[in-house]
């Protein structure tokens, strides 16, 4: 079975990543047909046949473990890439308010 890992650094606090990647959970079983449990404060299990996942919160990075069966591992590569891009679009942190103003005058 071939196995790899994800690593998605990020600067949320562990409350608001698991926030976040719970908001992902219902569109993974939607359009992956993946159950999602979350079996700990910090850590989810992805399931579906020929794929398993641990996703685990720490405290400056995601790290996503696959297991992928061996009908699946030609879609390795696209996989990895996919889960990297939408963990790293996923934990990005909303921009911190400025507290700039146009109220110059001449």
């Amino acid at each position: 079975m071939p196995k790899f890992d994800v690593d998605i650094p990020h600067s949320l606090s562990p409350e608001e990543a698991r926030a976040r990647i719970g908001g992902a959970t219902a569109k993974i079983e939607s359009a992956y047909g993946a159950t999602c449990r979350w079996t700990s404060d910090r850590e989810l299990t992805v399931s579906r046949k020929g794929f398993d996942a641990v996703v685990s919160i720490e405290p400056a990075l995601i790290h996503v473990s696959v297991n992928l069966a061996f009908l699946l591992s030609p879609m390795a590569a696209p996989i990895k890439s996919g889960l990297t891009r939408e963990l790293e679009a996923l934990m990005v942190a909303p921009p911190a308010a400025t507290g700039t103003g146009g109220g110059s005058s001449p």
